[in-house]
């Protein structure tokens, strides 16, 4: 089965933009099984005064309740940008193996008030740390989400 990585990214955006346009921080995510969205999310830590409100954070909570179990090892993860080391260990909780990135955080750290200051953080690194088997795409609609925080009206305090 061919994955339409563009396509799922395109959801976690569509996310993004609904976020901002309600005053939030211009994140989003999605998770999918089989094909099959689970769920997809924005950020709300500005309207729920939640800083661990995250998009990816979230998406994990949503999607692991939907169905009914805390482990999801067959699903693919979308997010508009790299998650942060809080998110990536809720994505690592999960089970996750497979995770797809719009922009990366060198991409948008010049666009960051106080977020995206984690020195040489990748996911990647992260994920060798804690001897995490993942599998990055990267890339997938790159512009596209790099526009999302470049063009942000409320300032990136991840």
């Amino acid at each position: 089965m061919t994955i339409d990585h563009e396509y799922f990214m395109r959801l976690a955006i569509d996310e993004a933009r609904a976020g901002a346009a309600m005053g939030e921080q211009p994140f989003g995510a999605a998770v999918v099984i089989d094909g099959e969205v689970v769920c997809t999310t924005r950020s709300l830590k500005v309207s729920m005064s939640d800083t661990t409100a995250h998009s990816e954070t979230r998406a994990i909570s949503v999607a692991t309740q939907k169905l009914g179990r805390r482990e999801l090892p067959e699903a693919t993860f979308y997010c508009t940008c790299e998650p942060c080391p809080m998110c990536c260990g809720a994505v690592l909780n999960s089970g996750i193996k497979t995770m797809v990135i719009g922009a990366r955080n060198r991409h948008i750290k010049h666009s960051a008030k106080l977020a995206f200051n984690f020195k040489d953080y990748t996911v990647e690194r992260f994920a060798e740390m804690v001897g995490w088997d993942l599998t990055v795409i990267e890339g997938v609609l790159q512009d596209e989400c790099v526009g999302l925080y470049t063009g942000a009206a409320v300032p990136l305090t991840r």
